[in-house]
């Protein structure tokens, strides 16, 4: 054992009593102290253990939320997927429908009316005769103008250009 500085090796006991129970209180605090520390990192350790499982808890939770929308979306895209292909298909339907009723429309034109060929056949030199509304008079059906005391007008009620609704 080491002699302090300034102490005499030869001294009463009573110096080294003290000086050993010094030395064992001084061991006994850093002992305390060392335990402190212990005491306080397994503090911080539950602490951070408890803050971890909330965390855990709440990451559990938004993934469960993320699953459920996740499907909520996959049936929603199921579903205006099965919607668009509804609307493409009555779409190509309408058209479909729209082509028949052009190629019916053209056909019954066509017998209806002389090809502009056969007159143009018998009267090379003469123009297509236009009426004076400005339609041709296989334009449509629906449209085609007749003559009347009162002038051309269209048919279905309708006026020609120009002239006030009666």
């Amino acid at each position: 054992m080491a002699t302090p500085v300034g102490w005499s090796q030869g001294g009463s006991g009573s110096v080294c009593l003290a000086f050993d129970q010094l030395r064992d209180v001084i061991e006994a605090q850093e002992e305390l102290i060392h335990q402190l520390r212990n005491v306080e990192e397994k503090a911080a350790h539950a602490k951070t253990k408890v803050l971890l499982a909330t965390e855990e808890e709440k990451l559990q939770f938004a993934l469960g939320e993320v699953e459920v929308l996740s499907k909520q979306l996959e049936k929603e895209k199921l579903a205006f997927e099965k919607a668009l292909s509804s609307v493409k298909s009555r779409a190509l339907q309408e058209s479909s429908k729209k082509d028949q009723l052009i190629t019916k429309c053209n056909g019954r034109r066509e017998a209806h009316a002389p090809s502009h060929a056969y007159i143009r056949g018998l009267f090379p030199h003469s123009p297509v005769p236009v009426f004076r509304a400005g339609f041709h008079p296989n334009f449509c059906p629906w449209l085609r103008i007749k003559a009347s005391p009162g002038g051309p007008h269209l048919r279905k009620g309708l006026q020609g250009p120009g002239r006030p609704r009666k």
